[in-house]
């Protein structure tokens, strides 16, 4: 069993960042629970979090405390189950100890330190939400999130709005143009795990 802790500075709450795990996903394609697959030897949850550690202040995982509290104490449920990744998002704006929150998809294991920290450094004041994109096709469950968004992506819920992207289209998102296989980012950058054939 795995135990992460983040760093935690008086002061910090409200200031730094949060890092979020989406891993309540039904997973209905893959047959078996995403979050708990190995690969290379560890959990795809576990996985995830290794990688948001060293860049935010505390970290939050979005799924079922009974399915994933070997991870932590900070393991909190979808607050409107069974909803999307909109819904986990929404959750994790809710709960998030810090404004700014780092979200992550616990079923696309490519993402790497690099791409938080890009992320983190070109998230402005001004910006609600900061989304990787290339040439159109957003990413926006491996994104910037500010706890602004929460009481529109909630308003989205309640009307049955429940795609990020529609949501996305209520706030002040930016999207920067990251590429998978170009400027040195990795060809399987964003590569999802849906089904078994993608393991």
């Amino acid at each position: 069993m795995s135990m992460h802790t983040a760093p935690s500075w008086p002061g910090s709450s409200g200031t730094g960042w949060t890092g979020v795990v989406l891993a309540g996903g039904r997973s209905s394609r893959m047959g078996r629970d995403k979050a708990l697959i190995t690969i290379d030897g560890r959990l795809l949850l576990d996985r995830a979090l290794d990688t948001l550690q060293p860049h935010v202040n505390d970290l939050l995982v979005i799924g079922d405390p009974e399915k994933y509290g070997h991870v932590g104490p900070f393991v909190m449920p979808d607050d409107v189950p069974g909803i999307g990744p909109l819904g986990g998002i929404s959750t994790a704006l809710h709960y998030a100890l810090n404004d700014r929150v780092m979200v992550v998809a616990v079923d696309m294991p490519n993402v790497n330190g690099a791409l938080i920290e890009r992320l983190k450094l070109g998230f402005g004041h001004e910006m609600d939400a900061y989304v990787p994109a290339c040439d159109g096709a957003i990413e926006p469950l491996v994104a910037a999130y500010h706890r602004r968004c929460r009481p529109v992506f909630e308003g989205c819920i309640a009307k049955g709005l429940w795609k990020v992207s529609d949501a996305l289209a209520k706030v002040k998102a930016t999207y920067v143009q990251i590429c998978p296989g170009e400027e040195d980012w990795p060809a399987d950058l964003f590569k999802n795990l849906n089904s078994p054939s993608d393991l």
